[in-house]
């Protein structure tokens, strides 16, 4: 069954590979932009109106607005500006996309700059011979593809994420579903991919428990900020607790044998 899987994952990898796809999807973000755009537009023309409107009768209110609204036009036009600029930046320069930049920090010798092609291989090879399927997550022998991309060899921590989020906009609640896996590396620094569906977030979580025994798996609400702000000195007793388990595991595992 699972020689059956695996050729129907090599038969149906994207042409050029998972890594190039996925960096040449980011285009589509730009609708994100469009929508920045707009909230920073609409919120710039109230600003202006107000700024200039006769503040002769004025109370707190309208001055909490004409603040309010200045926020949200500065914080629109700088995440249009960001995300029409990121996502352009991937699409037509794959080498220095944010996947090609993750994949690339964590090698040996990162700073010896490998082609593009040569980097997403790496990559490809491994999910298209070992890879396990998980919605947008792919687990292989060596690497973990999302969004970012994780060497397993350098997971610490991993971090499961479904959170519902509300928030109160003009007397209304609304709320929103967040279903990320976040992984917390050798380097203390954080890769995460969300999900469009939770139910695949326990079996990529348990899939990940498989490739990585010694790492904890946690829940993302009670445990990320904890681990997120340790200082230097909490975070190398992280690592050395890891290589105790390991070592401890690898001993079991030899008198077993």
């Amino acid at each position: 069954m699972r020689n059956n899987d695996t050729k129907k994952q090599r038969a149906g990898s994207p042409a050029g590979g998972y890594c190039l796809q996925r960096t040449r999807r980011r285009l589509a973000r730009l609708l994100w932009a469009l929508f920045y755009l707009a909230i920073g537009l609409g919120a710039g023309a109230l600003f202006i109106r107000e700024l200039l409107a006769d503040k002769s009768g004025w109370d707190y209110m309208d001055y909490i607005v004409l603040a309010v609204s200045g926020g949200l036009c500065l914080g629109g036009l700088a995440a249009a500006v960001y995300e029409g600029y990121t996502n352009l930046r991937d699409f037509l320069f794959p080498a220095k996309s944010r996947l090609a930049r993750s994949i690339r920090s964590q090698l040996p010798y990162p700073e010896e700059a490998l082609d593009v092609r040569e980097l997403f291989a790496m990559v490809d090879d491994d999910i298209r011979e070992h890879g396990r399927w998980f919605d947008r997550v792919a687990v292989g022998k060596r690497w973990i593809f999302g969004d970012d991309v994780s060497a397993i060899e350098r997971v610490r921590i991993v971090f499961g994420r479904d959170e519902m989020i509300r928030r109160h906009v003009n007397g209304r609640t609304q709320i929103a579903r967040i279903v990320e896996l976040c992984i917390m590396d050798d380097r203390h620094q954080v890769q995460r991919t969300g999900l469009r569906d939770a139910r695949k977030l326990k079996p990529l979580l348990e899939c990940i428990q498989l490739r990585c025994p010694d790492v904890p798996v946690l829940n993302y609400e009670d445990s990320f900020t904890d681990y997120n702000t340790m200082n230097e000195e909490e975070w190398q007793q992280v690592l050395r607790d890891f290589r105790l388990q390991r070592s401890q595991r690898e001993r079991s595992r030899q008198t077993d044998l």
